[in-house]
């Protein structure tokens, strides 16, 4: 990855006025509305030619797929071909607003999508903040170590980027305040969060994100049918909030028992100030259990660690609980009585005093997919999730 903000902040675009601000492109010889996205595409372009030496008559924007073969829908942002007839592409770019991380799985699984139809050798992600470029041979695609030049992307004169092997922390090092705050720094931990916290916050980071799963029994255990490891995911809200960050996936039924894609995570929330837009909030950290499939991607729950969990000094032991608190959409807040009625009907055991229970983990320790009050914390925690979908969707059909 390359950071490329100096360079696309070096470039300047005229803007045009009709009914809104415009940039003239000059490839499609059209005024197009001014956007965060359409600036970085417009600066991409410019940014092709000036840095990359990229022929503007070998830049094509806003790529019909249906031009590759009838009846395939979306538009590549950018393809770079290799020749003057524009026949054979070499790179297709993806182009995202400077808030969208192009780490994220999503920005790159939209931009494979678009390289396969077109066969091209090279994809780029920008986002006006940083770019990255992979490789695609023998069905496998590798990040390269920098923004090749247009002649090196036509001989394969790239560099590939060497897969650094993540190793899991210590008990030792999960105790290291430096650490600690490395993790509050990148935006794992709240702001406001307390403290004392951190090293559980962190001994639960480094279980999801770092320790692969080796058993079989273990993802029964865990309700899950396939464990995917860990990807760069994206969220975004209804307040129009995002959230960016490296979550662990897993393959699991949903309250309909169809295959979908699970995800948990933690990440901070905001610290802001008399923010026009979000007012004063505390940042906290979060624990989300993100639901996806072909059609819809949301967090089903949003936990606030800060408030939820109960610390025992004694004995080290955390039990993790929520109050039932649920939204949906545009509807706002849901009744919690009644999810709580629906939870105890389809899993009694999760639910005692009005409140669902979802376990109770030894923070004296690493926190260990063998574990078996981690595998009981994680399957509850995901049914409960998935139970919150199935809520939704009958509030829905009742109204």
């Amino acid at each position: 990855m390359k950071n490329i903000e100096g360079i696309f902040k070096s470039i300047k675009l005229k803007e045009r006025k009709q009914e809104e601000k415009c940039y003239f492109d000059p490839i499609r010889y059209f005024l197009v509305q001014k956007t965060p996205e359409e600036e970085v595409r417009q600066k991409t372009i410019i940014f092709l030619q000036n840095k990359l030496g990229v022929p503007i008559e070998r830049i094509r924007v806003e790529e019909p797929m249906c031009h590759v073969k009838k009846g395939l829908r979306g538009r590549a942002d950018i393809v770079v071909y290799r020749d003057d007839k524009q026949e054979e592409p070499l790179m297709v770019i993806e182009c995202k607003a400077p808030y969208i991380d192009v780490d994220c799985n999503m920005v790159l699984d939209q931009a494979v999508r678009y390289r396969n139809i077109l066969g091209a050798e090279y994809i780029m992600l920008v986002n006006g903040v940083n770019a990255v470029v992979y490789q695609f041979k023998n069905g496998r695609h590798k990040e390269i170590d920098k923004v090749p030049s247009y002649q090196e992307l036509l001989k394969s004169k790239v560099k590939i980027v060497k897969q650094r092997k993540d190793k899991p922390y210590t008990f030792e090092d999960i105790k290291f305040k430096r650490l600690q705050n490395n993790f509050l720094d990148m935006g794992y931990i709240g702001e406001d969060s307390p403290k004392e916290n951190y090293e559980f916050y962190l001994n639960l980071l480094n279980l999801l994100l770092l320790k692969k799963i080796s058993s079989s029994n273990i993802l029964n255990r865990i309700g899950v049918i396939e464990d995917c490891f860990r990807g760069f995911t994206f969220f975004g809200n209804r307040g129009g909030g995002t959230y960016q960050t490296w979550t662990r996936l897993f393959i699991a039924q949903d309250h309909e028992g169809k295959d979908q894609v699970l995800g948990i995570s933690i990440c901070a929330t905001a610290h802001t100030e008399n923010d026009p837009h979000w007012g004063t909030s505390i940042g906290r950290t979060q624990l989300n259990i993100s639901i996806t499939n072909k059609e819809t991607r949301h967090h089903s729950l949003q936990l606030n660690l800060d408030k939820f969990c109960e610390f025992d000094i004694d004995t080290n032991m955390i039990k993790i609980t929520h109050n039932g608190a649920i939204t949906r959409g545009r509807d706002g807040a849901l009744p919690k009585k009644e999810l709580l009625a629906y939870i105890q009907k389809k899993a009694p055991e999760l639910v005692k005093d009005d409140r669902i229970h979802l376990g109770c983990v030894d923070n004296s320790r690493l926190l260990e997919w063998r574990n078996p009050n981690v595998q009981s914390f994680i399957r509850n925690l995901l049914r409960y999730a998935v139970l919150r979908d199935g809520f939704r969707a009958e509030y829905k059909k009742s109204k």
